[in-house]
């Protein structure tokens, strides 16, 4: 099974040169796992595969005004914090553009201690004022509900659709919290991949566990829903023992600790359509989630339901 790093994770876009080679390594020094970029589509790309905790830019490299506005722009990962990676020479310059988009800098050549600084207070000030998930680095809580807020308020055509994961702890439970966390990064990937590539102003947040909240133009539901469960039944089985995957369950302990046959991890997809389901305050959204999310969950399998009552 693939590894991920558990160490804190860097995005680095940069040019190949002595300078950055000495950052890398203070970074890597540090413990830091960095991901070397040199081309600004491919570094934008690995964002949505492997979200970093931080994201450090040069601007001798070719096209990363267009990343900064990219990432700037983005529904889902804009929070994620940026540092400009500079010379002294290009201040002015800096200077005069109207949007720097950028959350610290740090100087060509540069110390040490002042790149540990300057990398540990954005870590800090993104955890203390950022709601974002710790394993996913998806929009938290906070976020969500002031996104359906204003989805609701602005009477937009959109569908508000709450996923979670079922027998996850039977999952979990069987295999341990490293293969469970897995399964969790996995399902954040098949997310915000397939709503990224049907609608790329979508909005995808992680409520917590293995529960996910992603917003999605009401016309594209049914596409966007069926393409998120084809990847993970696709994908999920390289997480399951092949014992347990020729015999189409898990054996684990219920609430109780009696010993139970548990189905294989599966989705389900409960969706509110605010172009069928009338929603007057931000509060109905969770109560009639709650309300499919019972429905849905007793179909066999991934599967998603629509609200098809107009109240």
């Amino acid at each position: 099974m693939k590894q991920v790093a558990t160490e804190k994770r860097i995005l680095c876009l940069h040019e190949d040169d002595s300078a950055y080679d000495q950052i890398r390594q203070i970074l890597s020094d540090k413990g830091y796992f960095v991901y070397d970029y040199s081309e600004a589509n491919s570094a934008f790309a690995h964002i949505y595969n492997e979200p970093p905790d931080l994201i450090v830019i040069s601007t001798k490299t070719p096209g990363w005004k267009e990343f900064k506005k990219k990432k700037k722009n983005d529904s889902v990962y804009k929070h994620l914090p940026l540092i400009l990676l500079t010379s002294e020479e290009t201040l002015d310059s800096l200077l005069s553009l109207s949007d720097l988009s950028c959350d610290d800098f740090l100087l060509y050549p540069a110390h040490k201690k002042e790149v540990l600084l300057r990398v540990q207070l954005r870590e800090s000030y993104a955890s203390s004022n950022l709601d974002a998930n710790p394993l996913t680095r998806l929009p938290g809580n906070y976020t969500i509900m002031a996104t359906i807020q204003n989805t609701v308020q602005q009477k937009n055509k959109s569908a508000l659709c709450y996923l979670d994961l079922d027998n996850f702890k039977a999952f979990n439970d069987r295999y341990g919290f490293a293969r469970g966390d897995e399964a969790i990064r996995m399902t954040a990937r098949i997310i915000t991949n397939v709503t990224r590539k049907i609608h790329a102003d979508s909005f995808v947040g992680h409520v917590g566990g293995d529960d996910f909240f992603f917003i999605i133009p009401s016309h594209l539901t049914k596409e966007c829903c069926e393409q998120i469960i084809q990847n993970f039944d696709l994908v999920i089985p390289t997480l399951i023992n092949d014992e347990d995957r020729v015999r189409g369950y898990i054996e684990s302990k219920d609430r109780k600790g009696n010993v139970q046959r548990f189905p294989l991890l599966s989705l389900s997809i409960a969706v509110i359509d605010l172009n069928i389901t009338r929603i007057d305050h931000p509060a109905e959204v969770s109560a009639k989630a709650g309300e499919l999310k019972k429905a849905v969950k007793k179909l066999n399998g991934s599967n998603y339901l629509i609200n098809r009552r107009r109240s």
